[in-house]
């Protein structure tokens, strides 16, 4: 098994394992974590509920979506070439099928506007998030570990993580999700992504 295959693997038990737990627990305790409040007030007053909030949690929907997946495989051919680019159209397509999936199955409740600010309230669930599925799935081809890193593989992860974490920061302070809802489902987007990997690397 090539030394690339063996670290997407890796990546995908590591990533699967931390969203996994984060969502059980979740799921469990019906509300937020420790931390969660703490961390949300933190965000919220140091950003606000800026206009770029509003617009990056929209990229992960359509119509939107169709250009940060143009973007997400921009990004995916830097670091891998032509062959890497089906990655983030696999992994997003998988994504969505999984939140479909689990929403039809579990539920967990949003952030309440009696404890944070929410911009959009919603009675939906909280996990899984489709916009950390999304923005997982998408942007993880760009942040794998590979052994020809170089200057353009490095830019591509740099701006892949930046983009992920501006949409987590950006979930949190609209108040979409708590904290960990948004970043169970970021891990398991990871590893939706990292599973494609190997696959295509296979």
């Amino acid at each position: 098994m090539p030394e690339d295959t063996n670290k997407a693997s890796m990546r995908a038990v590591i990533y699967i394992t931390i969203g996994g737990l984060l969502g059980s627990a979740c799921l469990i305790v019906q509300g937020p974590l420790p931390g969660d409040v703490l961390v949300t007030r933190a965000l919220q007053s140091i950003f606000g509920t800026p206009s770029w909030a509003m617009f990056l949690s929209d990229t992960a929907k359509l119509p939107i979506l169709w250009g940060t997946l143009i973007v997400a495989i921009l990004l995916a051919f830097v670091h891998g070439g032509w062959r890497h680019t089906a990655t983030p159209v696999l992994a997003l397509i998988l994504a969505e099928i999984l939140d479909a999936l689990l929403r039809a199955l579990v539920f967990a409740p949003r952030p309440s506007a009696d404890v944070v600010a929410v911009a959009s309230p919603s009675a939906s669930s909280g996990f899984p998030s489709t916009f950390g599925l999304v923005y997982g799935a998408l942007f993880g081809a760009a942040i794998r570990m590979a052994s020809n890193r170089n200057i353009a593989t490095a830019t591509a992860s740099t701006i892949a993580l930046f983009l992920i974490a501006a949409g987590v920061i950006a979930r949190v302070v609209l108040g979409g999700h708590w904290f960990s809802q948004i970043m169970a489902s970021t891990f398991i987007g990871l590893a939706l992504a990292a599973a494609v990997q190997i696959i295509m690397d296979a």
